[in-house]
């Protein structure tokens, strides 16, 4: 079901599935139905196969025992869309519904494949899920303000971030970050700026070639790392010698994963090296 203000959809898609190659593979499954498989086993070998938000629109409308099987999701919307040219055009609009006090908005955002120009910040303003179809394909081309309430969350996964001319992802004062598979790339200063929250995490992210530190926690803010994926790496190129990979200030933390250190982490940077500041920078 669609609104008639953004066009979202606050259930499964309605449309023919999309062939993507989880779903191909998912597809296969088909035969359950035919060989008469309890509702129960159908859920257990989904939670097993775990598919994407995605493909889990599009075997929901395989048949009504997927659709069973399967949660639906949230109100969800996608992009590109065919009312709002960029992302920040997108938000916009969602950030003024959610400010009126509307229900009515979209809770996931799925991003397509593609390079998507924003020219700036896109600002988001309210608790949302931004899910890219893939980190190396799914390319946004600009940084994410990160604005909201303290108790509102901001969850972002599966894209790359690049050539913001500020930061790649800022968040002061409002929603807490939660960043997971994401890469941000080549930013003005700091690849991710959080100030004043406390809450937020990144999880397998990779962080790179920010003129300013790869990771800035300020304010009395806390940033918790996890994933043996994550990397800082070859951020202050803009020749600062307080930039640092890892850097916070006298009242801010970063916490590390128990299976992480600063050292397997924080690569290669440049300014005052891989982690500095006067705050705290520990693995748990």
């Amino acid at each position: 079901m669609s609104s008639s203000l953004t066009g979202e959809s606050t259930g499964e898609s309605k449309t023919s599935p999309n062939n993507t190659n989880a779903a191909v593979v998912f597809t296969n499954l088909l035969g359950i139905v035919n060989h008469g498989y309890s509702l129960t086993w159908c859920k257990s070998i989904f939670a097993y196969l775990g598919p994407t938000a995605k493909d889990t629109m599009s075997l929901r409308s395989y048949c009504k025992l997927f659709s069973k099987a399967l949660k639906p999701l949230p109100c969800w919307t996608s992009f590109p869309h065919p009312k709002y040219s960029t992302l920040n055009k997108l938000f916009g609009r969602f950030n003024e519904v959610s400010s009126s006090g509307s229900t009515n908005i979209p809770k996931v955002l799925l991003i397509d494949n593609g390079v998507h120009d924003e020219a700036g910040f896109v600002d988001i303003d309210y608790s949302v899920s931004i899910i890219g179809e893939s980190r190396e394909h799914c390319i946004v081309m600009g940084g994410l303000l990160m604005k909201g309430k303290k108790e509102d969350d901001i969850n972002v996964s599966n894209l790359t971030l690049r050539g913001s001319k500020c930061h790649g992802v800022c968040g002061n004062n409002g929603a807490s970050i939660h960043l997971d598979n994401v890469s941000v790339e080549n930013s003005g200063y700091s690849g991710v700026y959080v100030r004043r929250t406390k809450r937020s995490t990144m999880k397998n992210c990779n962080v790179s070639r920010s003129k300013g530190s790869g990771l800035f926690v300020g304010g009395g803010g806390l940033m918790t790392i996890d994933g043996n994926a994550t990397t800082i790496h070859h951020n202050c190129t803009g020749a600062f010698s307080n930039r640092y990979g890892l850097r916070t200030d006298s009242s801010s933390s970063i916490h590390l994963a128990s299976s992480l250190t600063i050292e397997t982490i924080s690569t290669n940077n440049g300014g005052g090296g891989n982690c500095g500041g006067e705050g705290t920078i520990k693995t748990l």
